[in-house]
């Protein structure tokens, strides 16, 4: 059998289709678009007429695709996702004060977030929009604009800016510090640890076995205690008085200053990592990109300064 169709279907046919197939019922579909569940009944009717085959095997209380229906699905969601990017990829270039930012939940919850007041007043032109994924994504690609990562550095195919070195020692609460008499490293050895097991498996990854060494403390259970898969997640837990967590610069800052968090030790150790943010290597960047990225570096370098550990930021 040859189809009656040597063009494609009308759009309003197969965006119709698609909304029954998703939803699996004609009804809901009809919601969803905004119509009647008559006018939906009849687009799909029209289409299986004009295909030659029927799309859908109506049940009592759902219907289902049929295996030519199937076919044609996967064909027009595949279709209609590469419209989605390609509108969104235009909004994007029509938005010109629109800064897409990429980063990792541990980076936004705890340094991006608190600052996004200060961003607006500094440079209240822009419009940025926050996506917090672990994924890696190439900034110029797609919606996002730049990134912010956490890691070893050696990006490939981007301009990458070192924004910080990271120095590693522990914090918590000071409630918990006082009940638990906490004063030298050795004192570990009664208190409840908390892990943040992202990139735990690289070798510049420093966890307490790496730092109760470096502080000549021998014999420690270092992988005991409760383990999380974000730094923010176990930041949040000593903050809340449920242990020791290791905590770098740029993520316990805001905290040590406030006093919801303290260093019980002197002992910092260098982290192998770093924050770094990754741009398109292509020349001329959007004036919004731009700002937003020259605000990032001065608000890194006053973070810095604070801290007494003031450096230029290093391309990488």
């Amino acid at each position: 059998m040859s189809l009656r169709y040597t063009t494609l279907p009308p759009l309003t046919g197969l965006m119709t289709f698609h909304a029954v197939a998703k939803a699996q019922s004609f009804s809901h579909a009809a919601k969803q678009l905004h119509v009647t569940q008559g006018a939906v009944s009849h687009r799909v009717r029209g289409l299986e007429d004009a295909l030659g085959f029927s799309l859908f095997l109506r049940l009592p209380r759902h219907v289902e695709l049929t295996p030519s229906g199937q076919v044609l699905f996967a064909a027009v969601d595949e279709a209609f996702g590469r419209l989605q990017a390609g509108m969104a990829e235009l909004d994007r270039l029509v938005s010109d004060n629109r800064v897409a930012v990429s980063c990792s939940p541990s980076f936004a919850i705890r340094w991006l977030v608190p600052r996004l007041g200060q961003l607006r007043a500094d440079v209240p032109e822009i419009e940025v929009h926050v996506a917090a994924d672990d994924r890696l994504v190439e900034p110029g690609v797609g919606v996002v604009d730049v990134c912010v990562r956490f890691g070893p550095g050696g990006y490939q195919g981007v301009h990458a800016v070192r924004l910080t070195h990271e120095d590693v020692r522990p914090v918590c609460s000071p409630l918990y510090r006082e009940q638990n008499r906490i004063e030298r490293p050795g004192d570990l050895s009664r208190c409840v640890l908390l892990h943040a097991d992202a990139l735990s498996h690289h070798t510049a990854h420093i966890g307490w076995q790496e730092w109760s060494t470096a502080a000549g403390q021998t014999g420690l259970e270092a992988t005991t205690g409760v383990h999380f898969s974000h730094a923010h997640m176990a930041l949040e837990a000593a903050t809340a008085g449920q242990g020791l967590a290791l905590g770098r610069n740029t993520l316990t800052a805001d905290a040590i200053a406030s006093g919801r968090l303290v260093r019980p030790f002197e002992h910092t150790l260098r982290c192998g990592f770093a924050y770094w943010l990754l741009m398109p290597r292509r020349s001329g960047l959007r004036p919004a990109v731009e700002r937003f990225r020259d605000w990032l570096l001065e608000e890194f370098k006053v973070d810095a300064a604070a801290r007494g550990l003031l450096s230029s930021p290093r391309p990488g």
